[in-house]
């Protein structure tokens, strides 16, 4: 018998229908060199109802099943694709189609969400589904590793006269201004809840001063008491003179109580010492006594 022709070795089987019985003409290239290396069967089978076709490699022919047919495209990699196969390659879908060609397209990424006002839209790439995802978060201001919501205000914890107040857009800084401030000593100073801003305490009061008292050649180093500070004077009219007068207050003492020390002699000796410690200031009317008694 002649070599099968090309045709013939691209088909597995064909069916020829004649009448009650069927002819299954089977052919396949046996792998063997030379131009007649070929199995060429032809094989009847009878009692096989009409239009019925025998499965391929349930005869005792010799000759095997027939092969798939080849592939016509490749994937990514260089392997072999036939058509109706799917495969995804470099965030693209690709098919094999009935062509012999390979068709790709961009996987369909869903849109980042609308975030309201206050949020910002966080985005990340997901290397499962190739596709850039987003997602809405509330706008914060980070600041010393902590996370203030919109709208919230806090201050500098280096600094009492910086606050700040967190936007939208970011941060805001606020200085507060001291306009009418001037320098008094610490002790005297009265700030303001934030601790900024202070103002000087010029009221009559008492405050502390270190002194030295000396006694017969003794001596110790001691705090002490005296008034300090403003008292405000007014004007009024005085019916027996027939005129306006100044009031005349002074920051004095109004009250003490009387403290014992014992002070150090060079000798080595001590000594018993009593004095007046001022408890209490007040302005009092005096000192229009003090500049008679003065004049006089």
């Amino acid at each position: 018998a002649p070599p099968p022709s090309q045709e013939t070795k691209r088909r597995a089987v064909r069916q020829v229908n004649l009448g009650e019985s069927h002819l299954l003409l089977h052919g396949r290239m046996n792998g063997m060199s030379g131009e007649g290396a070929s199995c060429w069967e032809l094989f009847c089978t009878s009692g096989v109802p009409p239009g019925t076709t025998v499965a391929p490699g349930s005869s005792n022919t010799g000759c095997p099943a027939p092969l798939p047919p080849p592939p016509v495209c490749h994937g990514p990699l260089g392997e072999e694709k036939s058509p109706g196969d799917i495969w995804t390659a470099n965030c693209h879908k690709c098919t094999c189609t009935d062509a012999n060609a390979v068709d790709c397209k961009a996987k369909e990424c869903p849109s980042p969400p609308t975030c309201k006002t206050g949020e910002r839209l966080i985005k990340f790439q997901s290397n499962d589904t190739c596709c850039e995802i987003g997602y809405c978060e509330p706008r914060t201001c980070l600041f010393n590793n902590i996370n203030y919501e919109i709208g919230s205000s806090f201050g500098d914890p280096n600094n009492t006269c910086v606050s700040y107040s967190c936007h939208d857009t970011g941060f805001v800084t606020v200085v507060q201004d001291c306009p009418k401030q001037t320098w008094c000593a610490e002790e005297d100073r009265v700030y303001d809840s934030k601790k900024c801003c202070y103002t000087c305490n010029t009221h009559c009061r008492s405050s502390p001063v270190n002194v030295t008292v000396k006694y017969n050649g003794c001596r110790k180093r001691i705090e002490m008491a005296r008034c300090t500070g403003e008292c405000k004077n007014t004007i009024k009219y005085n019916y027996d003179i027939f005129q306006l007068e100044n009031s005349c207050l002074c920051c004095k003492e109004e009250n003490y109580e009387f403290r014992d020390i014992v002070l150090d002699c060079p000798n080595g000796s001590t000594i018993n010492y009593r004095y007046r410690h001022i408890t209490t200031c007040s302005c009092l009317d005096q000192c229009q006594q003090t500049t008679t008694s003065k004049s006089t």
